[in-house]
C-alpha cells in the first residue's frame, strides 16, 4: 500500500515529526509498505527542498515560498504540501495535526474528494482551552479563531483518526467523528533497548545516591515552574542531599526560573538524544508534575516513555493518559497534591530497591506495549487494513 505522512513542522527544532511521523513511517516500511513523509520545513528552512531516503521512508521537504511568514505565506505552503501529496498518487494519506501546514493540506485533500482515505491524527487539544490559550504559542486573536476551526474541522472530517488519548478521542467524537473510527494510537519509541545504561545496569545500586539522582525532563509544556517548587522545597528539608537535574528548554526560560525559586536543581539544558541515555544511568527518580488542564489531559509524552525505557521510575501527578502509560512502572498522586506528590518522592529515594523493581517494570512496559511496531497495528486498523478495519 502507498502510504503518504504529511507531517506538521520540521524534523529539528519540535517533536511530532521526529518522536511520532516518522518512527511510525519506518515501522511501516519494515512491512512492505511504501512510505512517504512530506515535511513543511517553515521551522527548518535549510532543510527546504531536500529529499533523502531514511529506512525505506522517502523523506521530502517541500520548497519554502519565498518571503517571510504570513497568511498567505502558510496558505501557499500549504497548497504546495497538498501539490506533493496528490503528485506521488498515495491511497492512503495520515495528516499528522489538524492545524497549521498538514491542516490546510488535509481540508484541501477532503474538500477535492481524494480517492486516497484520509487519516487525521491528533497528539495535542490545539484548540481553545488547550494550546490556543497558552500565552508562550505567541498566537494572535485570529490565529487562535482559526486554529479552533481547523481542529474542529480536521476531526470531524476525515474517513478514520488516530488520536494520542482518551481525552482526544472523546473530543473528536464530540466534533462528529464516528467513535468506531477513531482510534487510540499511544506515541511509542522505536528501539526501548536502546535508552538502556550501556553498563547494563538496571538501575541505581541500592543505597546509591548520585550526585544528580532526581530527573526532571520537560520542555515546560504543562509543567509549572511554580508547581515544581512546591514539590521539592518540601522534598528538601526530608532529603537534603538530594539534587534535581533538570533537562530541557522551555520557550521562556522557566528551567532557570525554577532554579531561582528552589534550591539543588542543576539546570542542564537540552540534549542532543545520543546524550540522554548515559545521563539518565545516573538518575533514580524522574518527576512528572504535570498540571491538570485540558492540553495535559489529552497529550501522551515520548519523554515519559524514555525515561521509564531507560529504567527510570516515575513519580507523578494521576492526570491524563499518565495512568495507562506508567502502571507498576511508578507512583501517581492525586492532581496537585504537592504534599502526597513530595511524599512519594521521598519514599522512593529513601528506598532504592523498590524503587530499582519500579524501574524493571517501567521499562518492560514500553518494552511491550510502547513500540511502534506494535502501533503499527492501529496505524493500519484506521487505514482499514487491520483487525477491526
Amino acid at each position: 500500500m502507498r502510504i503518504a505522512f504529511v507531517a506538521p513542522f520540521g524534523l529539528r527544532a519540535k517533536g511530532t515529526t521526529r518522536a511520532r511521523v516518522l518512527p511510525l513511517a519506518k515501522a511501516l516500511a519494515k512491512l512492505d509498505h511504501s512510505i512517504a513523509v512530506f515535511i513543511p520545513p517553515y521551522d527548518s528552512p535549510k532543510d527546504s527542498g531536500k529529499r533523502w531516503t531514511d529506512m525505506g521512508v522517502e523523506v521530502s521537504n517541500v520548497v519554502l515560498p519565498h518571503g517571510s511568514g504570513g497568511a498567505l505565506w502558510h496558505l501557499d505552503l500549504g497548497w504546495r504540501l497538498w501539490r506533493a501529496v496528490t503528485h506521488w498518487q498515495p491511497e492512503v494519506v495520515h495528516v499528522f495535526k489538524p492545524k497549521g501546514p498538514s491542516g490546510l493540506a488535509g481540508t484541501a485533500l477532503r474538500a477535492v474528494r481524494s480517492r486516497a482515505r484520509l487519516v487525521v491524527d491528533s497528539d495535542d487539544w490545539e484548540g481553545f482551552g488547550g494550546w490556543n490559550d497558552d500565552p508562550r504559542a505567541g498566537y494572535s486573536p485570529v490565529q487562535r479563531r482559526f486554529f479552533a476551526w481547523q481542529e474542529r474541522y480536521g476531526l470531524s472530517h476525515a474517513d478514520a483518526w488516530t488520536v494520542t488519548s482518551q481525552c482526544l478521542r472523546k473530543r473528536a467524537s464530540g466534533f462528529g467523528a464516528p467513535t468506531s473510527r477513531v482510534f487510540i494510537m499511544h506515541n511509542g519509541l522505536a528501539d526501548p533497548a536502546a535508552w538502556r545504561p550501556l553498563n547494563g545496569a538496571e538501575g541505581p545500586a541500592p543505597g546509591a545516591v548520585s550526585a544528580r539522582d532526581v530527573l526532571l525532563y520537560t520542555r515546560f509544556a504543562g509543567v509549572r515552574p511554580t508547581d515544581v517548587a512546591d514539590i521539592w522545597g518540601r522534598v528538601l528539608p526530608l532529603v537534603p542531599g538530594a539534587r534535581l537535574a533538570v533537562v530541557g528548554r522551555g520557550l521562556g526560560g522557566e528551567e532557570y526560573e525554577l532554579a531561582r525559586m528552589v534550591g539543588n536543581v542543576d539546570v542542564l539544558g537540552w540534549k542532543e538524544p545520543d546524550e540522554l541515555s548515559p545521563l539518565f544511568a545516573g538518575m533514580a527518580l524522574g518527576l512528572v508534575p504535570w498540571a491538570d488542564e485540558p492540553k495535559n489531559r489529552a497529550r501522551h509524552s515520548a519523554k515519559v516513555l524514555e525515561m521509564m525505557a531507560a529504567g527510570i521510575p516515575i513519580v507523578g501527578y494521576d492526570v491524563g493518559e499518565l495512568a495507562a502509560t506508567v502502571g507498576d512502572g511508578g507512583v501517581l498522586a492525586p492532581p496537585g497534591d504537592a504534599a502526597a506528590f513530595a511524599r512519594e518522592v521521598v519514599a522512593q529515594l529513601a528506598d532504592p530497591e523498590r524503587a530499582a523493581q519500579m524501574g524493571a517494570c517501567a521499562r518492560s512496559r514500553v518494552e511491550t506495549l510502547f513500540t511502534w511496531d506494535r502501533l503499527a497495528q492501529v496505524a493500519l486498523t484506521a487505514y482499514g487494513m487491520g483487525r477491526g478495519g
